[in-house]
């Protein structure tokens, strides 16, 4: 019992930590013309904070400090412009204490995605992807195109081949039913 009061009691206070309640997940984030972060906290939470932005999904990873030492009190942040970042998703705010008492990462966004409308700062890329999937009995080909313009297309034939492992399913079938039988027997 103690140890189940403990754990409430525990997971009570970390839920009434700080948390960062925008940018919100899949949210489309240009931050050439600038964002703000907002976050809730409550009084037991450190005063100061820094707020970095990160994306461990990329490589290289992005772990770029935006602002240093801002009050917990203010509940939000604004970016006028951060350049240098590429467009992407798995974009995530961190909200990181220096406080002995209480360091580390106090709160962590949900995830995000970064697309910048300046295009003096983006570069024109194009992708081409073509995958062909087979198995026993049938095989499909996609190709997908896609630009930085922001068109893509993308198609799917799916073709049937008879290479006879269509015909091993009714005895593969008949086969699982006789050993069960057999094992209900012994």
């Amino acid at each position: 019992m103690r140890f189940t009061l403990a754990s409430i009691v525990a997971f009570v206070a970390s839920a009434a930590a700080v948390s960062v309640t925008s940018p919100t997940k899949n949210e489309d984030v240009d931050l050439s013309n600038g964002v703000t972060i907002k976050w809730s906290s409550v009084s037991s939470d450190p005063s100061s904070f820094s707020i970095y932005l990160v994306n461990m999904n990329s490589y290289p990873n992005v772990d770029k400090l935006i602002a240093d030492d801002v009050k917990t009190s203010d509940g939000s942040y604004t970016i006028d412009s951060l350049s240098g970042i590429d467009n992407g998703s798995g974009f995530q705010i961190n909200l990181i204490s220096k406080d002995p008492k209480n360091s580390g990462i106090l709160a962590q966004s949900q995830q995000f995605n970064v697309e910048s409308s300046s295009s003096s700062s983006s570069t024109t890329t194009a992708a081409s992807s073509t995958s062909t999937a087979t198995s026993a009995s049938a095989s499909a080909s996609s190709s997908i195109n896609a630009s930085s313009s922001g068109s893509a297309s993308a198609s799917a034939t799916p073709t049937t081949v008879d290479n006879g492992a269509g015909a091993l399913a009714v005895p593969a079938a008949a086969g699982s039913l006789l050993m069960g039988l057999f094992a209900l027997v012994l």
